[in-house]
C-alpha cells in the first residue's frame, strides 16, 4: 500500500476526521484500562461462605469476577482486532506513526527523528494514516 495522494487527502476534513479517530481510540484505551484493572475479590474472607449451587446463576464474588473479566477481555480483543486489521493495511511509516502516537504517546518530534523524515513528510504521513484509518471505519468526514 502507498500513502494517499494530496488530492485524496484534500477531499476530507482532516481536523474532524482526526477528532473521530481520537474518539474511537479513547474508547479502545478505556476498554484496555478497564480490562487490566478488574481485580479479583478477596477470597480469604469468603471461604466459609462458598456454597455449591445448581441453578447455574453465578452468585459468588469469584464467579462474578471471572465472568466480568471474560466480558471485558472480549470487548478489548474486539477493539484490538479491528485496530490491528486496519494497521496491517497501512504503510510502514503510517504504522509507525499510528502506534507511536496512540500506543506509545510519542510526540511528532520524536516520530520525525525515528522515521528520519522532514516535518512536511511527517505531516503527509500523519494525514494519510488518519484518513485511511477513518475510511476503514467509515468515519471519514468529507469537506
Amino acid at each position: 500500500m502507498k500513502l494517499l495522494s494530496n488530492e485524496v487527502i484534500k477531499k476530507y476534513d482532516y481536523q474532524k476526521t482526526r477528532s473521530k479517530v481520537n474518539e474511537f481510540m479513547e474508547v479502545f484505551e478505556e476498554n484496555y484500562f478497564r480490562y487490566i484493572s478488574v481485580l479479583p475479590p478477596s477470597i480469604t474472607s469468603h471461604l466459609s461462605e462458598v456454597k455449591v449451587q445448581t441453578s447455574g446463576i453465578p452468585t459468588s464474588p469469584v464467579e462474578r469476577y471471572v465472568l466480568k473479566k471474560i466480558e471485558r477481555e472480549e470487548e478489548f480483543i474486539e477493539y484490538l482486532n479491528v485496530v490491528l486489521r486496519i494497521c496491517d493495511n497501512l504503510t510502514s511509516g503510517e504504522q509507525h506513526f499510528f502506534k507511536g502516537v496512540f500506543f506509545l504517546g510519542n510526540t511528532e518530534a520524536v516520530l520525525e527523528e525515528q522515521l528520519q523524515c522532514s516535518d512536511k513528510t511527517l505531516k503527509h504521513i500523519k494525514k494519510s494514516c488518519i484518513i485511511k484509518f477513518a475510511l476503514a471505519l467509515n468515519m471519514a468526514v468529507l469537506k
